[in-house]
C-alpha cells in the first residue's frame, strides 16, 4: 500500500517505574526479543511514513538509550516520570517535527500489535486525517492510537494532566475507530502474570 505522502512521528512511552513488573518493562523478554525490540521492528517496517522515532524513558535506562541510538531514534530522559504519561507525551512533543502530520502513541505494555494492525492505523488515518485513530475490537478501545496535529496543544494543556483519555472523552465525535480481531491492541503486560498468560497465548498459536 502506498502510503508515502504521511508523515507521522512515533511516540513511545517506557518512562514508568514498572514495579508490578518488578523492572523495566521495555527490556522483558517476550517470544525471543524484549518488548522494545518488538516495537521498533514494527515501527521501523514504515520508514516512509514513520521515519521520526521519539523514546521517553528513565535516565538511568543505559541499555534503552544505546538501544535507540543504534535505529537513530531520539530517546528523551523523563526525570519525573511520577507524573504519568502525560508528562512523557508533552517532553515528546518538543520534538516532534513541523512536517509530523500526527504521532502514534504507543506505551510500552503493548508490544505484541501485529504489523498489520499498524497498517490498518496508519491507512485508515490517510482516509480521516482529522480524526484520531484507535484500533478496536468491537468492545473495547486499544493501542496505539494515531493523534493528529490538532491534538498536540491540548496534550500540553495542564488540565490535560490524565492525558490521552481525557482527550478521547473530550472528543467523542472525532475518533475513528479501526476494527481488528488483533488481541494484543487490549492486552497491556504489565506483571509477571500477565506475561506468563501471553506467553501461554503464544505458544498456543505456534
Amino acid at each position: 500500500m502506498m502510503m508515502n505522502n504521511v508523515s507521522i512521528a512515533s511516540v513511545v512511552l517506557m518512562a514508568g517505574y514498572s514495579r508490578r513488573m518488578g523492572h523495566l518493562k521495555q527490556h522483558v523478554i517476550l517470544n525471543q526479543k524484549t518488548f522494545l525490540e518488538h516495537i521498533i521492528e514494527k515501527l521501523c517496517f514504515f520508514p516512509n511514513v514513520i521515519s521520526t522515532k521519539i523514546f521517553v524513558g528513565q535516565e538511568s535506562d543505559e541499555l534503552g538509550q544505546q538501544k535507540i541510538k543504534e535505529i537513530s531514534g531520539i530517546w528523551i530522559s523523563n526525570l519525573q516520570p511520577e507524573d504519568g504519561p502525560i508528562s512523557s507525551i508533552r517532553l515528546a512533543l518538543d520534538k516532534v517535527p513541523p512536517s509530523a502530520d500526527a504521532i502514534v502513541l504507543w506505551p510500552t505494555d503493548h508490544p505484541m500489535i501485529e504489523y498489520n494492525t499498524l497498517e490498518k492505523l496508519i491507512c485508515s488515518y490517510k482516509e480521516k486525517p482529522d480524526f484520531i485513530t484507535l484500533p478496536s475490537d468491537g468492545t473495547h478501545r486499544g493501542h496505539p492510537a494515531i493523534f493528529p496535529k490538532w491534538c498536540f496543544d491540548y496534550f500540553k494543556h495542564k488540565e490535560l494532566n490524565n492525558g490521552a483519555k481525557t482527550l478521547l472523552q473530550m472528543f467523542p465525535d472525532k475518533i475513528n475507530y479501526v476494527l481488528t480481531d488483533d488481541i494484543w491492541i487490549t492486552r497491556n503486560i504489565n506483571t509477571p502474570e500477565l506475561l506468563h498468560e501471553a506467553e501461554s497465548l503464544l505458544s498456543v498459536n505456534r
